[in-house]
């Protein structure tokens, strides 16, 4: 049996940019999900609209944790 050498998904030399890009997106859903949450009165706001700004919120942010990670040479 023969093996091939791993090949990633994605080329190691765009992790930087993908940490920069991903953490951006997910601070802006950040923005986003404070400012609703200062702007709204208990009574609108929607339980559905909060999980799913926080799902990408948390989608987006640990996305770029571990291409920074990555970028900075810490495998686990």
């Amino acid at each position: 049996m023969v093996y091939s050498p791993y090949q990633p998904l994605i080329d190691p030399k765009h992790y930087s940019n993908l940490s920069i890009v991903l953490t951006f997106i997910g601070f802006c859903f950040l923005s986003d999900f404070v400012i609703y949450q200062f702007t709204k009165q208990k009574e609108q706001r929607a339980l559905t609209k909060e999980l799913a700004i926080g799902f990408f919120t948390a989608l987006f942010l640990s996305s770029g944790t571990v291409f920074t990670f990555l970028a900075l040479g810490l495998y686990f």
